[in-house]
């Protein structure tokens, strides 16, 4: 197949962006490949319907890491999106920016300006609220729902306003120790995913195909370029021969795995599996970063979304009123309060990031069971994770049958300074929960009691209980050179002519906060910079 000027890899939140911005900015015929089916599965439309997504076979890759020595010699359970819209279409939908302090490091060039990343998150968000009756085109929701939210959250606004934290509605990129009620690409009661915003206005664009259920097996190189590229569509092995270039947006984990198989990596690595090597890039795969965290679950007097979610009373409640009008609990997620605290940081930016939902749930080790199935007691939880990590995975590549899996080592807590804020994290849930707003609530904790727990105790109880926030990035990073990184700051893979990244894998750090909203506003700027590039050359 030669019939197509630019292929895409991957339709998930970075995809559909690049794909929406070549389509409307240029003539140019565009394969968009993704190895899973379309989005329009009713687990997927309905916002709480997440929880049946985290383990479904044919929209989710059901990954798992390897032996976490720090963790008590755990797996850690990784979804990851396989289907159009990616891990935007199975995430808890949460909307944040990440803080100003969190794109220091991404200052390569002008492109990558604070003042940049803020003008581009500008273009791509609209703000809307239940008064809002149209979305304009290309503007991905931002949707301030704390009407919506369970009042037991006013108990944790009520602890935060004691330590003086700042209260702001929509969560802000400054770096005060700030709460508020998280922001969600909800509409009208739908889930709104990069792929209902970006992807679904082109679809029938005569100059875009769109192949689902299709996997890329490799790259072909030649003289500093990709030629082709053999793909797995209908059963059948293809070759595709794009005339201008590839853009890889497969994600942290999929887009170093791909690389690695076709050649392109450490070369110490790719000989180790007997494969040849056509670019040696010793950061493929490398830098890898993550959010680890843990919730405190609590039964409280009060009554919580536990009673709607927990019961089957409750449930039939909650579909019907979904049903009338787009509301109740079916129609949010379970995110709903939360914030970025400095609590005895070594860094001067927030070291915590905050969770309060007013419901508890347990998914347990290789636990199957769907997150809709709240416990039956009324609780609620105080999440937390650390806002940016300095513990450095890899993505590698492991033998399996007659091919490769990808091989994830976020290699969690091995840096010292986790431990620190984990330490920090534990003295302030013991003063938070402690306060009388928190305390009056308080029936009594589910698993453990931070008031009670010594340091240690607290310790073992996170390494055998932690689990990913779900926010792998870092792993094909952006850099000046390829002794540092992977792409240069237009996106290009260093040592290539024609291959570019855009996805979670080329950020130079992780953020503070949920990532989806970062990897959406790079993908923008991204497509941005690569067009300019393409425009003067072609």
């Amino acid at each position: 197949m030669e019939n197509f000027d630019i292929v895409l890899v991957g339709a998930g939140s970075a995809g559909c962006i690049v794909a929406n911005q070549i389509i409307n900015s240029t003539n140019y015929k565009v394969l968009l490949i993704e190895a899973g089916p379309s989005d329009k599965n009713l687990t997927i439309q309905v916002p709480l319907g997440y929880g049946m997504t985290f383990y479904h076979k044919k929209m989710n890759w059901n990954f798992y890491s390897e032996i976490q020595k720090n963790l008590h010699n755990r797996e850690i359970y990784y979804p990851r999106g396989k289907v159009l819209g990616g891990s935007g279409s199975i995430n808890a939908m949460i909307y944040a920016r990440g803080l100003r302090s969190d794109f220091e490091n991404w200052n390569l060039s002008k492109n990558w300006s604070w003042e940049n990343i803020k003008t581009t998150y500008d273009q791509i968000e609209f703000a809307v609220n239940n008064k809002t009756k149209r979305l304009p085109s290309n503007k991905i929701p931002v949707n301030d729902i704390s009407k919506q939210h369970h009042p037991i959250l006013k108990n944790f606004f009520d602890a935060s306003n004691d330590f003086n934290f700042t209260f702001n509605k929509q969560l802000k990129s400054s770096i005060e120790n700030q709460v508020g009620n998280y922001n969600v690409n909800i509409f009208k009661g739908f889930r709104t995913s990069s792929s209902k915003v970006f992807l679904k206005p082109i679809k029938s664009h005569p100059n875009l195909t769109i192949f689902t259920k299709t996997e890329v097996l490799k790259l072909n190189y030649k003289n500093k370029k990709i030629v082709s590229l053999d793909i797995k569509h209908k059963n059948k092995i293809i070759s595709v021969k794009p005339k201008i270039g590839t853009i890889l947006c497969s994600g942290s984990i999929m887009t170093p795995y791909l690389l690695l198989k076709s050649g392109i990596g450490n070369a110490s690595d790719l000989k180790e599996l007997n494969l040849p090597v056509n670019l040696h890039s010793s950061h493929v795969g490398k830098n890898f970063q993550d959010h680890l965290g843990l919730d405190y679950l609590y039964k409280t007097f009060a009554a919580t979304l536990n009673k709607d979610l927990g019961t089957w009373g409750g449930r039939i409640k909650s579909v019907l009123k979904y049903l009338y009008n787009r509301s109740g609990p079916l129609s949010l997620s379970l995110n709903q309060g939360g914030g970025y605290i400095n609590w005895n940081s070594l860094d001067p930016y927030p070291n915590i990031q905050l969770y309060f939902n007013p419901l508890t749930y347990s998914v347990s080790y290789k636990n199957r069971r769907p997150l809709l199935n709240t416990d039956k007691f009324n609780g609620f939880i105080i999440g937390f994770n650390s806002c940016r990590p300095k513990s450095l995975g890899e993505v590698k590549l492991k033998s399996f049958k007659d091919g490769y899996l990808p091989s994830i080592n976020p290699n969690y807590l091995s840096d010292e300074r986790d431990i620190h804020d984990l330490y920090a994290i534990f003295d302030f849930i013991r003063k938070f929960s402690a306060n009388k707003n928190i305390s009056n609530i308080i029936k009594s904790p589910v698993n453990i009691d931070p008031l009670i727990a010594t340091d240690y105790e607290l310790l073992d109880h996170f390494k055998s209980n932690a689990t990913t926030i779900y926010h792998p990035c870092g792993t094909c990073r952006m850099s000046k050179d390829i002794d540092t990184g992977v792409v240069s700051d237009k996106l290009k893979v260093h040592g290539l002519d024609n291959l570019w990244i855009v996805d979670a894998s080329i950020m130079p750090n992780i953020t503070s906060g949920n990532i989806n909203a970062p990897v959406m506003m790079l993908s923008h700027l991204s497509s941005k910079i690569i067009l300019e590039e393409l425009k003067q050359q072609y």
